[in-house]
């Protein structure tokens, strides 16, 4: 144990200990608990962070209005708003302020960072590597994420407000990716030593991987693999990039990853906060499902390549009794938009069952993270990798519809894919195959895999590659663009606005952040104000 202590320690003063303690709560209880286990906080540590990272909640409701799920699969041509309903402005315009959809800033920082910087800390005392490593693994997805929506955001001096520092500065965002890099490296010599040591953590703790250690290990190579390839675009990253295409031996995940923290079927407040989007606990269609319809632009790419996965996915309209109408995000004043009529409804291939886990990553997105490296000329063979782009985009597609078959109830895909993408299949154009640019065949059918399943990956996808390409509203009828009278700009927004809690607390430091993006702070800054990685 003595050793392992030691070694522990050297690796935590090589790789560093980052994470955060609570500085955006200004009024902390004094009477609240402040001891408690690492075993019970990892434990609700996870759920936060298994239900944050698909579906942007931490509430275990069933009502999903203040995430940013469905903001962002309406700014991406997933979602529309039916008729029958008003509201949304500011999503439709993209006129957004710094008051709006807060919740993927303050969240993080006064939930699940905090509690598993605690995690962390304990697991050096105690001498338990394996829980300092999987605190730093669902840190650097954490905190990759906040990057991905912000740019630069507080890191080394976050969570630090019990210790006096109550306005962390911002640091750098490439800064921050490359220190994720290391934390995730670390992590997985963590668990290789909690392994040799026998030092694993019980199952009942551990609700994502139920304390399966290569299972953490290949979410730190699959999790190190999206950082990576976040930055393929840039031309002066690629010998970055190269360098650190090394993995564990443990390779990527074979399956997806998931979280079930004892949702009950049909229970008020105790079921999947996803199963909001479909019914309540009664069985009766919720407001969600009937406030967010296909957009036509999803629709359009279903239709043309005779996807199946558009009845697997989505419920015909209640009127019409049919596919034959897609929502306009900006528009649904017409009587077919209403939710009544023709538009088409979430079905349970999205929203799945009451008591369905929620997932952390699926195995879709790796398939095509890896399908993209290698289409990339990226060498994965240290985790094991042998195929090729096009098998593994081919997966993809196949590990998709298995995905919302299984939810949907189809039992037997063979045929639908046959039909989609055999010898005479009908998937054809830019979503099919086309190995003189397989990139963009992977992103578009990485996108349409996406509905419902990692709303937030799409965008990042769409932001740092262009694909699928957005059409031009005001050239088409089913472009992904806002048709909204006054929109800020024919435009899919490329960040989130700074909360407005960090603007009245700390506002020296986040006013240096947005200085430093060179961009006006006013209805233009998501527009113009890029993440780092975004050079399109």
């Amino acid at each position: 144990m003595k050793k392992i202590r030691i070694y522990l320690l050297s690796i935590l003063l090589l790789a560093g200990v980052t994470g955060c303690t609570e500085w955006l709560d200004v009024n902390q209880n004094p009477n609240s608990l402040t001891k408690s286990t690492k075993d019970l906080v990892l434990t609700g540590a996870e759920k936060q962070f298994a239900e944050r990272q698909h579906i942007g909640s931490t509430n275990n409701s069933n009502n999903l209005r203040g995430t940013c799920f469905p903001v962002f699969g309406a700014w991406i041509g997933y979602y529309a708003h039916s008729g029958g309903w008003s509201g949304w402005n500011n999503v439709k315009s993209y006129n957004m302020t710094s008051s709006d959809y807060n919740n993927g800033f303050n969240k993080p920082y006064l939930n699940e960072l905090k509690s598993l910087d605690y995690v962390k800390k304990q697991g050096v005392i105690d001498g338990t590597p394996a829980y300092v490593a999987i605190a730093k693994i669902m840190e650097s997805a954490t905190y990759q994420r906040l990057v991905d929506t912000y740019g630069d955001v507080p890191y080394f001096e976050a969570i630090k407000g019990f210790e006096g520092n109550t306005q962390p500065v911002y640091d750098d965002a490439k800064t921050i990716y490359e220190d994720l890099v290391v934390q995730l490296d670390s992590a997985v010599l963590l668990l290789n030593a909690a392994e040799e040591a026998s030092l694993t953590i019980a199952s009942k703790n551990d609700i994502i991987a139920g304390g399966d250690l290569t299972i953490w290990k290949q979410y730190a190579n699959t999790l190190k693999l999206r950082i990576l390839l976040r930055q393929a675009e840039m031309a002066d990253r690629q010998s970055y990039i190269t360098s650190n295409m090394n993995f564990d031996e443990a390779g990527f995940l074979s399956e997806s990853l998931t979280a079930n923290p004892g949702y009950i079927a049909n229970q008020d407040g105790k079921m999947n906060p996803l199963y909001g989007f479909g019914k309540d606990y009664k069985g009766n269609l919720t407001n969600e499902n009937q406030q967010y319809g296909l957009n036509i632009f999803l629709l359009t790419l279903y239709k043309d390549n005779g996807d199946p996965r558009l009845e697997m996915c989505w419920e015909p309209g209640v009127s019409s009794k049919d596919y034959s109408h897609g929502l306009q995000l900006g528009v649904n004043g017409a009587v077919e938009d209403h939710w009544k009529e023709a538009a088409i409804r979430m079905g349970p291939g999205i929203y799945g069952a009451s008591d369905d886990d929620v997932t952390v990553m699926s195995i879709v997105e790796t398939d095509f993270l890896i399908a993209e490296a290698l289409a990339r000329g990226y060498n994965l063979s240290s985790a094991g990798v042998s195929g090729t782009a096009e098998e593994m985009f081919k997966k993809g597609i196949e590990d998709s519809f298995n995905y919302y078959a299984a939810r949907a109830g189809v039992e037997d895909t063979a045929p639908l894919l046959d039909k989609y993408m055999g010898a005479e299949g009908t998937l054809k154009g830019p979503a099919a195959w086309d190995a003189s640019n397989p990139v963009r065949s992977i992103m578009y059918q990485k996108y349409i895999a996406g509905v419902g399943l990692y709303h937030y990956e799409t965008w990042a996808d769409f932001r740092r590659t262009g694909y699928p390409d957005p059409l031009d509203p005001t050239a088409v009828d089913n472009s992904m663009i806002s048709y909204y009278f006054n929109i800020v700009r024919a435009q899919v927004p490329v960040r989130m606005l700074y909360t407005q809690k960090e603007l009245d607390i700390n506002s020296e430091n986040v006013k240096a952040a947005i200085d430093k993006t060179g961009v006006p702070y006013n209805s233009e800054f998501i527009m113009d104000a890029k993440i780092f990685w975004d050079v399109k």
